[in-house]
């Protein structure tokens, strides 16, 4: 799989995604978001949707010309991921962390 960056070293890269999956009540949802932090094991994204820690993501990722050529240059890097982090931030977001668990 490629890799944004060092599997433990967290990057605050600001990329756009979009994510999909289902809320805390089970409602399927897809969202436009920009990623906080990215590592090679993973990102970091703000919401205000409420997700619950072991929820299974769809992660589409879209790529800068100059990250492309690590990805096949593929401008869009699509994984699944799970939550393994949900931490409250201000004004009714949540900055949630996904391990990747392989490409889509």
């Amino acid at each position: 799989m490629p890799r944004l960056a060092d599997r433990s070293r967290r990057l605050a890269l600001v990329l756009p995604a979009t994510v999909s999956g289902e809320d805390l009540a089970g409602r399927a949802f897809t969202e436009s978001t920009k990623t906080l932090n990215v590592s090679g094991g993973g990102l970091a994204f703000a919401t205000r949707r409420r997700l619950t820690m072991g929820s299974r993501l769809l992660l589409e990722v879209r790529l800068p010309p100059r990250l492309r050529r690590h990805f096949g240059g593929r401008d869009t890097y699509r994984v699944r991921g799970v939550v393994c982090r949900v931490a409250a931030l201000d004004e009714g977001l949540a900055q949630v962390g996904v391990r990747f668990l392989g490409e889509a």
